[in-house]
């Protein structure tokens, strides 16, 4: 064997158990500092301000604006940001997707963490058509009956129909023109709630037979594709993208709270005789772009406005853009508000586990939902759209916006006609949404040095002592202040642990071909050039599996060349291929198993548990 200390187990031993001498020492005494009434050294400086931006269910909150004593910063994809030499005061923070906060830094904590919860929107669709008749207040005065605290009013529907007064410089189709939407936003306004438009992008036949240029042509009929219908606007097309463009910005001009785009997306079941303008619509890559690339051209000539997108809710559980350009996470890069269409009747059975899904409302919105804000909810808001007609009664809707309440979610009721059953509304008692976001805290860093992992933890002084030798850098750079203990190791982290735990020396041998580009390979090759690893195939490492217990037990057992012993200490590994170098590690105390009489050989490594072999091993 090569590099380090590996031929000589027991002395590297020895040397680790002077080290961490020192350590433990150092740890006793910031325990009890932190234990006693003298602030650690990091409460007495108050000259920088540690800060994570979250939303209401802690998620992350890149790009927020953090303002303290004359100075900003802005926080990065992990919702961090510092800032040097500022005093304990006020600390405004901006978010465009939230309600902005301002929250007192007080100077006593290490970092302040800070939830901002934009208002939850519970809104009706309002047809465009309704604005000024005695339908329209009627459903206005439902909002002071019940908890609804929005308008989703058409601007333009699927029939092309533009329902303002229109100014625009593309040319108009008829419409009803029998409203003033800034008059209308005051209304809405003064009434106390939020006013968001709909527009309806690309599903347009009025406009196609005003600009029959700007449509899906059909190359076998020579004219605009049609089906069920539907007439598709080229999502490609220069007029096209500049009318709805236009339409946008004059609903943010007039004072609009969100612009919601529905049929942002290609016509489903593309075929070869369609004709687009620069599009290649059966290459998911460019259907994906094209409609990306419109939504960041609408952003960049509506300042503040919220912009929402309409989605399938199939395409928050499926990978891909379901063929027609709406990748559910390229649009939560690009929107403030994504709005599945979640309606439970739209599901075919077998989704969710449902033989009926329709039959199943709450668990439908629960699990969509919840796919989607583990996909996107750090990037954008999740407000979905709920079903509020078909079959269902009272019931089935309120069971809906009781799950999309119990996930912290707004949500929208849709009915073509705009005829709701106020029954299935939940009053302002009833809602189970929180409306004000959590109190800030200030926070002093525990003992570890991770924010994840407190001083109550069981692997607190395994963890400690791995930051202290530098053998982690945490699991979140660029900051590295969290250690994620309960996360599984990947193969390739087990070999970066190993390789600054041992001291091992580079190696310029290439053994795996399935390490290229990893950025732990320098890592895989020391290892392998140090006889500790032998891959997992033939010229393969796999970096990216997650390490058994058992496969620990073998890189362990070979670093330290520990020796064969007699000895059937657990009744679980009987038929591993690891259970000789299982035996190794607990002869010497690395392991205990993970109960009595067991192993657990192929449950995987965690981070934490990482940490305490390599603790035990090298002490």
């Amino acid at each position: 064997m090569t590099g380090g200390s590996i031929g000589r187990p027991y002395n590297h031993r020895m040397r680790r158990r002077v080290v961490l001498a020192s350590v433990v020492a150092a740890a006793v005494l910031v325990a009890t500092v932190v234990g006693s009434t003298v602030p650690p050294a990091s409460a007495l400086d108050t000259t920088t301000l540690a800060i994570l931006v979250t939303d209401a269910r802690g998620g992350p909150l890149a790009a927020a604006s953090v303002a303290v004593d004359g100075r900003t910063a802005v926080t990065d994809r992990l919702g961090r940001a510092s800032i040097r030499g500022v005093r304990p005061g006020p600390v405004r923070v901006e978010h465009r997707r939230f309600v902005a906060r301002t929250v007192q830094w007080g100077g006593t904590g290490d970092r302040l963490r800070v939830a901002l919860g934009s208002e939850v929107l519970r809104a009706l669709h309002v047809n465009g058509s309704l604005p000024g008749t005695a339908r329209w207040r009627a459903l206005l005065d439902l909002a002071d009956r019940t908890a609804l605290n929005a308008v989703m009013l058409d601007m333009k529907d699927e029939s092309g129909r533009v329902f303002p007064a229109w100014t625009g410089s593309s040319p108009a189709p008829d419409g009803d023109g029998r409203w003033d939407l800034t008059t209308v936003a005051d209304e809405v306004r003064e009434r106390g709630l939020a006013l968001i438009v709909r527009v309806v992008a690309f599903q347009d036949p009025r406009f196609a037979a005003v600009a029959p240029e700007t449509a899906i042509r059909d190359r076998a009929t020579g004219g605009p594709f049609t089906r069920r219908g539907q007439v598709f606007l080229d999502p490609s097309d220069a007029v096209a993208r500049r009318y709805v463009r236009e339409l946008v910005v004059a609903a943010c001009a007039a004072g609009v709270d969100e612009v919601q785009l529905d049929y942002i997306r290609f016509p489903d079941g593309i075929s070869p005789n369609l004709q687009f303008d620069d599009a290649d619509p059966r290459n998911a890559a460019s259907r994906v772009e094209t409609i990306t690339s419109f939504i960041e051209e609408l952003r960049a000539g509506t300042g503040d406005c919220v912009l929402a997108a309409d989605v399938f809710g199939f395409v928050t559980s499926i990978d891909g853009d379901g063929g027609i350009g709406q990748d559910f996470d390229a649009m939560a890069d690009v929107v403030d508000v994504v709005s599945p269409m979640v309606y439970p009747d739209h599901w075919s059975p077998g989704w969710f586990g449902f033989a009926s899904p329709e039959a199943n409302p709450a668990g439908v919105v629960t699990a969509s939902m919840t796919n989607a804000i583990e996909r996107g909810g750090d990037r954008a808001t999740m407000r979905p759209w709920l079903q509020d007609f078909g079959s269902y009664g009272p019931a089935e809707v309120r069971a809906q916006i009781d799950a999309a309440d119990a996930l912290g979610l707004g949500w929208m009721l849709w009915n073509a006609r705009s005829e709701f059953q106020e029954s299935a509304i939940p009053t302002d008692a009833e809602v189970r949404t929180p409306a004000e976001p959590p109190a800030p805290v200030e926070e002093l860093l525990p003992v570890s040095g991770f924010w994840d992992v407190a001083n109550s933890s069981t692997f607190r002084a395994d963890i400690t002592w791995l930051g202290a030798h530098d053998i982690t850098r945490g699991c979140n750079p660029p900051w590295r202040d969290d250690f994620c203990p309960r996360r599984g190791v990947t193969r390739a982290e087990a070999a970066a642990f190993l390789v600054r735990a041992l001291d091992l020396a580079p190696s310029d041998i290439d053994r795996f071909a399935d390490d290229d580009g990893s950025i732990h390979e320098a890592d895989i090759n020391a290892l392998a050039a140090a006889g500790i690893t032998r891959g997992c195939a033939a010229d393969a490492f796999c970096p990216g599996q997650v390490l058994t217990r058992a496969q620990m037990a073998s890189l362990l057992a070979r670093a330290l060349d520990l020796p064969r012993v007699q000895a059937d200490t657990f009744r679980d590994d009987d038929d591993s291929t690891h259970r000789f170098d299982i035996e190794r590690i607990a002869a010497v105390g690395i392991t205990n198993g993970c109960a009595v009489d067991r192993f657990c050989p192929r449950d995987p490594v965690t981070r934490e548990q990482m940490a305490a072999f390599l603790h035990r091993a090298l002490t």
